[in-house]
């Protein structure tokens, strides 16, 4: 006990000593650092006047730089543009049809989004940037800037247009113009191309060859903003015009604008954001328009001036080091455990909860209050933006929606990002109805991060949701919520639009449902519960059956019957599809040996496959085994695979297509246009047909039908182009037979002209008998 007193007495005499050593210490530090500053800003006055020549020269190379980078790529858009118009030379408007397929690749090649041709008659027609044909649009229901720009070709110049903005695609756009001449140079139309500003944006934003990045804008005669770099000082957020802000001095501002009027390079100072900035402004030499930058007056950035600035940091820096490392025990401790917890607890990219720290959070909750909901919802079709926009426009996504849940929790309240685009939220709330109004609050301001990102792709959410309704405890609680959410999620009814599901007595009657299939299956399967149904396949021209569709039913013991959309989705989930596949095969090739065994003259039939089953490595040798054990020739068997599966990765799936091809299948591309439908699939896949999605024909709004139709048309061509097999599915009624035949589609199926039906009522109707083979040898 003594010698622990001694040992505080000690301590205690100890603390002033030490107290005043670190005093000394740190004057010394600053005393030391303060010099060096002193040292150094001698040194930058003695040499700003030579600094400023020289960062002058700099900086109008800089400007020069950023100024051919815009005018090249006006100047290459402009070219291609001209090729095209040179390429219409002697045609008429009504050949634009067949001239919109080579404006789509033109668009493609330049980033245009939409082309057209316009006449002297005043009308025109377009191509849109989803290849959509747009006819007979009168000029007065042009924008201005169009109209004028329109005009001025069909005089015979080539030029470009302001930039405007266009209602149609909600955004800024410039537009060039080309007039197209006949043989005698008369003007006979105009090709015109619109572009966003991307590609000019993506120019401010990135450092020029030199590597000086500048903070550029780029403004109209009145000093409207076009565009600018990101953060820069004379496009601050919510400025549209440059010389309005409240440091231009009005005087100044009347002296630019007479400046830019006349087309002269100019300089100006004004005060903003607490300094004084030098604005320097060079021409554009087109329309009128300038390129600015904003530098602080004898803020040179030459390497002189930069290693006296970085000195001076330096100085500051070790006096700021010297005092940090007098503390750095203190709380280094501290943040390791803070960085530990971050990183057990948040998620990395969004910043909220990770799921187990939302777990803890909804139970401690649950401790105080059984008034909670929990909700999951997540993005429709997440993969396809990331793989439309890329991973770091996704990413943006993903932020942006953690940020609008992160506004819109409560207190006593909570979220997490699970993974990917999965999301939690734990309301303080059990009625439906409010959970209902805040959901679909959450919903609404996700629905404007598309428009805030500035992308095309709709951000639609679906969502399921579970209240607290039994007593239990917290951490059970917890999982039986969780569980009965993304049940009601899985289930819901997917459309083209927020969707938000309760769990309820009927779903979990759905959930027991399914707990039944999957509790059953391989019963079922050896039974032989599941049973082979037929659909024709009709040659449209002819009127013959020249093939069919094999489908499964599962009919019980007691002839109840389960449908594909009750057990195919848990089949897929659980793997039981890809056995399910398999069988289906071995049916197909049963029913085909017992027609030939019969005397019938056999069909193709289609059989699916599913995604678990095509990418396992036996797969073709398990196929080749049972067509070998039934005897069945080459041609009789056609899979088909789902677009989806060939959007992940053609490549791969290219190599397992060769070695069915090799072995005699032949491939169907199922269900095309379901999904996002991706030309590039349909011109890389090796497939023998192509099989159109009935939603083709099923669309009820008039609009979106006839939109539907001239899709359908363009792709059946483009197959006929591939040497491809088309295919209309969702044939229910004689029109939809005129109109596919019309287009040139060659094979119809749907219930205009069968159900599927069992393999002998198939046989009865549409199989013929084969000749006896004295017969054949008679002719």
């Amino acid at each position: 006990m003594a010698l622990l007193k001694k040992n505080r007495t000690v301590k205690r005499a100890s603390r002033p000593r030490m107290h005043q050593r670190f005093v000394q210490i740190t004057l010394s530090t600053v005393l030391i650092g303060v010099s060096l500053i002193v040292v150094s800003c001698m040194g930058i006055a003695s040499i700003q006047q030579a600094n400023r020549k020289s960062y002058n020269t700099q900086l109008q190379t800089s400007m020069n730089e950023y100024w051919l980078e815009m005018r090249n790529r006006m100047s290459t858009d402009r070219e291609a543009l001209q090729i095209l118009a040179e390429f219409m030379q002697g045609k008429s408007s009504t050949e634009f049809r067949s001239f919109a397929i080579d404006l789509q690749d033109a668009r493609q090649e330049n980033s245009f989004l939409r082309m057209g041709y316009y006449t002297w008659q005043g009308m025109q027609s377009r191509v849109r940037a989803d290849g959509t044909l747009e006819e007979n649009i009168s000029m007065e229901s042009l924008e201005p800037e169009v109209q004028q720009l329109i005009r001025y070709a069909l005089q015979g110049k080539k030029t470009a247009s302001q930039v405007y903005y266009d209602l149609g695609m909600e955004q800024q756009l410039i537009m060039y113009a080309a007039p197209v001449q006949s043989a005698d140079g008369q003007v006979t139309g105009v090709v015109a191309a619109s572009k966003d500003l991307s590609a000019f944006q993506k120019i401010l934003a990135q450092p020029p060859i030199s590597q000086n990045k500048l903070d550029v804008v780029w403004v109209d005669q009145s000093g409207q903003i076009i565009a600018a770099s990101e953060n820069n000082p004379l496009a601050p957020q919510g400025t549209e015009n440059f010389l309005s802000q409240s440091g231009v001095e009005e005087q100044a501002a009347q002296s630019a604008l007479q400046q830019m009027k006349n087309n002269e390079a100019f300089h100006f100072t004004f005060h903003l954001e607490g300094n004084d900035q030098t604005v320097y402004m060079q021409p554009f030499g087109m329309n009128g328009w300038y390129l600015g930058y904003a530098d602080t007056v004898n803020s040179g950035k030459s390497p002189i001036y930069s290693i006296l600035i970085t000195s001076n940091v330096l100085s500051g820096m070790i006096i700021l080091l010297c005092l940090g490392l007098l503390w750095y025990v203190r709380w280094a401790m501290w943040g390791s455990n803070k960085e530990l917890m971050k990183l057990a607890y948040y998620d990395r990219l969004t910043g909220t909860y990770n799921f187990e720290k939302f777990t803890q959070c909804a139970e401690d909750l649950l401790e105080e209050d059984t008034s909670y909901a929990l909700v999951t919802m997540n993005i429709r079709q997440f993969q396809y933006i990331n793989e439309i926009l890329g991973k770091a426009q996704a990413d943006q996504v993903l932020k942006k929606l953690a940020a609008v849940l992160s506004q819109l929790m409560g207190e006593k309240e909570c979220f997490c990002r699970s993974s990917a685009d999965q999301f939690y939220l734990f309301l303080h709330t059990n009625e439906e109805q409010q959970v209902r109004v805040r959901v679909e609050q959450i919903m609404e301001r996700a629905g404007g991060i598309a428009q805030e990102l500035n992308v095309s792709y709709p951000i639609i959410l679906y969502a399921g949701a579970a209240v607290v309704q039994e007593d239990a405890p917290p951490e059970d609680q917890v999982r039986l919520l969780l569980h009965k959410a993304e049940f009601a999620q899985k289930h819901a009814v997917k459309k083209y639009q927020n969707v938000l599901a309760f769990y309820d007595w009927a779903m979990h009657r759905k959930e027991n449902f399914q707990n039944s299939i999957e509790s059953s299956m391989q019963n079922a399967l050896a039974k032989q519960e599941f049973q082979l149904f037929l659909q024709p396949k009709v040659r449209l021209q002819t009127g013959q059956i020249e093939g069919a569709e094999a489908l499964v039913r599962w009919i019980r013991p007691d002839e109840t019957l389960v449908y594909p959309n009750e057990f195919i989705p848990a089949f897929e989930k659980n793997g039981f599809c890809a056995r399910l596949d398999l069988y289906m095969v071995d049916r197909t090739c049963s029913q085909l040996r017992e027609w030939i065994d019969a005397g019938y003259e056999p069909i193709c039939i289609s059989v699916n496959q599913s995604r678990l089953l095509f990418y396992q490595s036996d797969y073709v040798d398990r196929l080749c085994s049972i067509l070998q054990r039934y005897g069945i020739p080459n041609g009789f068997i056609q899979l088909e695979i789902l677009e989806g599966l060939a959007i992940e990765n053609i490549e791969q799936m290219n190599k397992t297509l060769t070695q069915l091809h090799e072995k005699g299948f032949r491939l169907s591309l199922d269900d095309f246009g379901s999904g996002y439908s991706s030309l590039n699939v349909l011109a890389g896949i090796q497939v023998d047909e192509v099989k159109f999605d009935k939603d083709f024909l099923l669309e009820s709004a008039p609009d979106k039908k006839e939109r539907n139709k001239l899709a359908l048309k363009n792709v059946v061509k483009l197959a006929k182009d591939l040497q491809i097999t088309t295919v209309a599915e969702g044939v229910e009624v004689q029109q939809d037979e005129e109109f596919v035949s019309s287009i040139g589609c060659e094979y119809g199926q749907g219930f205009f002209y069968s159900c599927p039906i069992p393999p002998e009522e198939f046989a009865s109707r549409y199989l013929k008998k084969a000749p006896p083979a004295d017969a054949e040898a008679a002719e």
